[in-house]
Protein backbone atom coordinates (compact mmCIF):
# COMPACT_ATOMS: atom_id res chain seq x y z
CA UNK A 1 0.00 0.00 0.00
CA UNK A 2 2.77 2.37 1.38
CA UNK A 3 4.77 1.92 -2.47
CA UNK A 4 1.29 2.33 -3.96
CA UNK A 5 0.82 5.58 -2.16
CA UNK A 6 4.00 6.88 -3.00
CA UNK A 7 4.10 6.39 -6.64
CA UNK A 8 0.29 8.37 -6.71
CA UNK A 9 1.76 10.58 -4.97
CA UNK A 10 4.99 11.09 -6.72
CA UNK A 11 2.98 10.98 -9.88
CA UNK A 12 0.54 13.79 -9.30
CA UNK A 13 3.68 15.83 -7.94
CA UNK A 14 5.39 15.45 -10.96
CA UNK A 15 2.77 15.94 -13.23
CA UNK A 16 1.40 19.49 -11.40
CA UNK A 17 5.27 20.71 -12.35
CA UNK A 18 5.06 18.86 -16.05
CA UNK A 19 1.84 20.12 -17.36
CA UNK A 20 1.06 22.82 -19.39
CA UNK A 21 -2.63 23.31 -18.78
CA UNK A 22 -2.97 25.51 -15.26
CA UNK A 23 -6.32 23.40 -14.43
CA UNK A 24 -4.62 19.77 -15.18
CA UNK A 25 -1.90 20.96 -12.47
CA UNK A 26 -4.84 22.03 -10.30
CA UNK A 27 -6.54 18.59 -10.59
CA UNK A 28 -2.38 16.72 -10.19
CA UNK A 29 -2.24 18.46 -6.81
CA UNK A 30 -5.89 17.16 -5.83
CA UNK A 31 -4.34 13.77 -6.46
CA UNK A 32 -1.26 14.27 -4.65
CA UNK A 33 -3.14 15.79 -1.93
CA UNK A 34 -4.82 12.56 -1.98
CA UNK A 35 -1.91 9.98 -1.71
CA UNK A 36 -0.32 12.01 0.57
CA UNK A 37 -3.51 11.60 2.73
CA UNK A 38 -3.67 8.03 1.95
CA UNK A 39 0.18 7.80 3.90
CA UNK A 40 -0.95 9.76 6.76
CA UNK A 41 -3.83 6.86 6.98
CA UNK A 42 -0.92 4.35 7.09
CA UNK A 43 1.33 6.36 9.96
CA UNK A 44 -1.95 5.86 11.97
CA UNK A 45 -2.54 9.67 12.14
CA UNK A 46 -6.26 9.51 11.02
CA UNK A 47 -6.34 13.37 12.36
CA UNK A 48 -3.95 14.70 9.47
CA UNK A 49 -5.44 12.76 7.03
CA UNK A 50 -8.87 14.17 7.49
CA UNK A 51 -7.72 17.75 7.88
CA UNK A 52 -5.56 16.88 4.48
CA UNK A 53 -8.70 15.94 2.70
CA UNK A 54 -11.28 18.74 4.37
CA UNK A 55 -9.15 21.59 4.15
CA UNK A 56 -6.07 21.29 1.62
CA UNK A 57 -7.76 18.98 -1.60
CA UNK A 58 -10.79 20.75 -1.43
CA UNK A 59 -11.02 23.93 0.26
CA UNK A 60 -7.62 24.99 -1.12
CA UNK A 61 -8.26 23.28 -4.24
CA UNK A 62 -11.44 25.17 -4.82
CA UNK A 63 -9.61 28.87 -4.24
CA UNK A 64 -6.75 27.73 -6.60
CA UNK A 65 -9.90 26.46 -9.56
CA UNK A 66 -11.83 29.97 -8.72
CA UNK A 67 -9.15 31.84 -9.13
CA UNK A 68 -7.38 30.07 -11.99
CA UNK A 69 -10.96 30.08 -13.65
CA UNK A 70 -10.72 34.43 -12.92
CA UNK A 71 -8.00 35.18 -14.33
CA UNK A 72 -8.60 32.77 -17.53
CA UNK A 73 -4.78 31.26 -17.21
CA UNK A 74 -6.39 29.02 -20.34
CA UNK A 75 -6.01 31.70 -22.66
CA UNK A 76 -2.18 32.09 -22.13
CA UNK A 77 -0.07 33.13 -24.80
CA UNK A 78 2.22 30.75 -25.24
CA UNK A 79 6.28 32.22 -24.86
CA UNK A 80 8.54 30.98 -27.08
CA UNK A 81 12.21 30.48 -25.30
CA UNK A 82 15.34 32.81 -26.29
CA UNK A 83 17.62 29.93 -25.88
CA UNK A 84 16.73 26.66 -27.64
CA UNK A 85 18.79 24.68 -24.74
CA UNK A 86 16.67 26.79 -21.56
CA UNK A 87 14.73 23.37 -21.13
CA UNK A 88 17.31 20.89 -21.40
CA UNK A 89 19.94 22.86 -19.12
CA UNK A 90 16.57 23.18 -16.81
CA UNK A 91 16.08 19.51 -17.30
CA UNK A 92 20.20 18.86 -16.20
CA UNK A 93 20.01 21.24 -13.48
CA UNK A 94 17.39 19.19 -11.94
CA UNK A 95 18.63 16.26 -11.85
CA UNK A 96 21.72 17.50 -10.37
CA UNK A 97 20.02 19.33 -7.59
CA UNK A 98 18.31 15.63 -7.20
CA UNK A 99 21.52 14.02 -7.49
CA UNK A 100 23.29 15.80 -4.67
CA UNK A 101 19.98 15.52 -2.36
CA UNK A 102 20.52 12.31 -2.79
CA UNK A 103 24.52 12.25 -2.21
CA UNK A 104 23.45 13.79 1.14
CA UNK A 105 20.73 12.31 2.46
CA UNK A 106 22.15 8.83 2.06
CA UNK A 107 23.86 9.40 4.91
CA UNK A 108 21.76 10.68 7.31
CA UNK A 109 20.93 8.38 10.16
CA UNK A 110 16.99 7.93 11.08
CA UNK A 111 16.78 7.18 15.08
CA UNK A 112 14.61 3.65 15.04
CA UNK A 113 13.22 4.57 18.65
CA UNK A 114 12.93 8.38 18.91
CA UNK A 115 12.94 8.95 22.54
CA UNK A 116 10.67 11.99 23.78
CA UNK A 117 7.72 13.80 25.53
CA UNK A 118 5.33 12.17 23.12
CA UNK A 119 5.74 8.25 22.89
CA UNK A 120 3.41 6.08 21.03
CA UNK A 121 2.02 4.88 24.63
CA UNK A 122 1.50 8.10 25.83
CA UNK A 123 0.06 9.29 22.16
CA UNK A 124 -2.37 5.85 22.73
CA UNK A 125 -3.13 6.76 26.08
CA UNK A 126 -4.51 10.46 25.38
CA UNK A 127 -5.86 10.06 21.60
CA UNK A 128 -3.76 11.47 18.45
CA UNK A 129 -6.53 13.87 18.23
CA UNK A 130 -6.49 14.78 21.58
CA UNK A 131 -3.04 15.49 21.40
CA UNK A 132 -3.07 17.81 18.52
CA UNK A 133 -6.00 20.04 19.72
CA UNK A 134 -4.07 20.23 22.89
CA UNK A 135 -1.02 21.45 21.18
CA UNK A 136 -2.78 23.99 18.64
CA UNK A 137 -4.76 25.36 21.55
CA UNK A 138 -1.64 25.85 24.02
CA UNK A 139 2.01 25.61 23.01
CA UNK A 140 1.04 26.72 19.30
CA UNK A 141 -1.15 29.51 19.97
CA UNK A 142 0.40 31.90 18.29
CA UNK A 143 0.91 30.65 14.98
CA UNK A 144 -2.28 28.90 14.71
CA UNK A 145 -4.00 31.46 15.16
CA UNK A 146 -1.50 33.59 12.67
CA UNK A 147 -2.24 30.91 10.06
CA UNK A 148 -5.92 31.55 9.94
CA UNK A 149 -5.16 35.18 9.84
CA UNK A 150 -3.30 34.57 6.74
CA UNK A 151 -5.37 32.49 5.33
CA UNK A 152 -8.40 35.04 5.73
CA UNK A 153 -7.00 37.86 4.57
CA UNK A 154 -6.22 35.68 1.70
CA UNK A 155 -9.90 34.77 1.28
CA UNK A 156 -10.40 38.89 1.27
CA UNK A 157 -7.81 39.24 -1.75
CA UNK A 158 -8.95 36.70 -3.84
CA UNK A 159 -12.58 38.35 -3.14
CA UNK A 160 -11.28 41.98 -3.63
CA UNK A 161 -9.76 41.00 -6.86
CA UNK A 162 -12.82 38.90 -8.21
CA UNK A 163 -14.87 42.14 -7.23
CA UNK A 164 -16.37 43.69 -10.73
CA UNK A 165 -15.91 47.62 -10.81
CA UNK A 166 -19.08 49.17 -10.82
CA UNK A 167 -19.02 51.90 -13.07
Amino acid sequence: VFYFLAIVTTGGAVSVVALPNPMYCVFSLIVTFLGLAGLYLSLNAQFVAIVQIIVYASAIMMLFLFVIMLINLDKEDKRILKNPFQKLLGIVFGLFVFLVLIIVLKDVNIPVQIKGVYTPQYINQIGNTQLIGKLLLSKYLLPFQTMGVLLFVGIIGAVVLGRRKSR
